[in-house]
């Protein structure tokens, strides 16, 4: 569900397939198949932006789910069952600026075996362990890839001002909203959206 490319991914188009690969009634939604080839019918393309400023050493954390509550959420969730996004992140403003991608809660995904070297924010080391900056995904050429389904497991963003002052950071999302429908037949060619479980390993 979360992938961060060294280019700009290919959004899925209408007649393309995707695989959900996981565990199945852990991963995804009870309603999604896991395993089972779903084709993409038809997307269309929603772009959006939000922009925080913070003071040096400031944290914040924002769930992509839905909620009235705009300040702590980005509202990046289907609310059908057919409906899948497919979203493209990209970045603007203070290079000190530092993302962390949290699924689920205070679960870094991105991190080295080693118990020494997981995300810490107070620690000036392990706060530099694998962040998303405005180099690695910047605004215009998104390499931050994200899908999402109604139901799923929450997803965050924590920002932190890693500068010796205020900063600024605009998100730029691409969401390609896809109609996905479950088919019998396995194609030849299918894109793969793996599970919580697949990433966590």
């Amino acid at each position: 569900m979360i992938k961060l490319f060294p280019k700009t991914p290919e959004i899925l188009q209408p007649n393309q397939y995707i695989v959900f690969k996981g565990k199945p009634g852990e991963d995804f939604p009870d309603f999604i198949q896991v395993d089972k080839p779903y084709i993409v019918e038809y997307t269309k393309q929603i772009t959006f932006a939000r922009s925080f400023i913070f003071p040096s050493g400031e944290k914040k954390t924002l769930s992509l789910a839905n909620d009235s509550d705009y300040e702590n959420y980005f509202n990046l969730f289907p609310t059908m069952k057919d409906s899948l996004y497919e979203i493209l992140v990209g970045l603007k403003g203070g290079k000190n600026m530092l993302v962390f991608i949290q699924w689920p809660t205070e679960r870094y995904p991105f991190e080295l075996e080693s118990p020494h070297i997981h995300v810490d924010l107070d620690s000036t080391i392990t706060r530099m362990v694998s962040p998303i900056t405005v180099d690695r995904s910047p605004a215009d050429e998104p390499r931050l890839r994200i899908h999402t389904l109604k139901d799923l497991t929450e997803m965050y963003f924590q920002l932190y001002n890693n500068g010796p002052d205020y900063e600024k950071l605009v998100f730029k999302f691409l969401v390609n909203k896809c109609k996905i429908r479950a088919v019998e037949k396995m194609p030849e060619r299918y894109r793969v959206i793996e599970g919580l479980s697949i990433l966590l390993r």
